[in-house]
């Protein structure tokens, strides 16, 4: 959830024993800033880690869902490596704050955070990162835009979104269960007659009935932790993998996709490299489900 914080006792009580038992033997504060300086760099930061990178969402696009998942790229210390805590600020589209919430640093080299509470339908957000560590703090990242999605009519969508429960959390085995009886009740074939952009549409609808809900696959109410990924470098969408948007932790489906003989299964895989992308399916996947 975005609020107002004070991330300085978080901060100090957290990390007091890593503090404690570190044998770097340079400090991640800049000399002036042990000193009680708020102005030890140039830029006003008194922690010497480098600014966050911003992955997503930018460019103002508009996103599938009022709690987007937001995607960056960590601090790295300048001297030393220390366990950082992220400050993620919002902004409306007129640049006027909003709140902010604590980010706890994520591995792989990427961290990803998800409010709690929905934003507003169709309206202009920024948001920005920094790193901060026992009561000293990083520079800002560039700060970037986004746009929420258009609510949809009243009484819901053609796409099957009407008439489905509150936002709850679902476990990776109904999630699982979920995805299994959209492939049986709609007679999907994942098998050699199937292409591999086929297969990643069916992924994305089933996944998409689990994040959005969905009045016939998921009426319980939706669950807006559950992904889909890519392998990064430009590569594809994966057409068998279930993760969750920000823990990173990933599942597969589907043993032998795209063969004769393919069956179902759950095989956790662990947590995702930084260097694979985690987003949620886009909410007109659902319409693969009007079959």
């Amino acid at each position: 959830m975005f609020r107002r914080i004070a991330l300085k006792g978080v901060i100090a009580t957290s990390l007091a024993l890593a503090v404690a038992c570190s044998q770097a033997p340079q400090s991640p504060v800049s000399p002036s800033a042990s000193a009680g300086s708020t102005t030890a760099n140039a830029d006003g930061s008194t922690l010497k880690v480098s600014a966050p990178a911003l992955v997503a969402p930018v460019g103002g696009e508009r996103q599938e869902t009022r709690r987007p998942v937001l995607t960056f790229l960590n601090a790295t210390g300048r001297f030393t490596s220390v366990p950082l805590v992220y400050r993620v600020e919002l902004f409306d589209g007129a640049g006027n704050f909003l709140g902010a919430s604590a980010a706890v640093q994520g591995e792989g080299g990427q961290t990803s955070f998800q409010g709690n509470i929905d934003l507003s339908y169709n309206a202009d957000y920024q948001w920005r990162v920094r790193a901060e560590y026992d009561g000293q703090y990083g520079p800002w990242s560039a700060t970037a835009a986004f746009k929420t999605p258009v609510q949809p009519p009243a009484g819901g969508t053609a796409s099957g979104t009407g008439d489905v429960g509150p936002p709850r959390s679902i476990p990776v085995v109904e999630a699982y269960g979920i995805i299994v009886r959209i492939h049986n009740d709609l007679r999907i074939n994942l098998g050699s007659s199937s292409t591999r952009e086929f297969r990643v549409d069916f992924l994305n609808a089933a996944v998409a009935a689990i994040h959005y809900g969905h009045s016939r696959f998921n009426a319980a109410g939706p669950d807006s932790s559950w992904c889909v990924k890519d392998a990064g470098g430009g590569r594809p969408q994966s057409d068998d993998v279930l993760v969750l948007c920000q823990g990173r932790d990933a599942w597969d489906l589907i043993a032998s996709a795209g063969a004769n003989g393919y069956s179902f299964h759950l095989d956790y895989l662990g947590k995702l490299p930084g260097g694979q992308n985690v987003y949620p399916p886009p909410r007109s996947a659902l319409n693969f489900l009007n079959r």
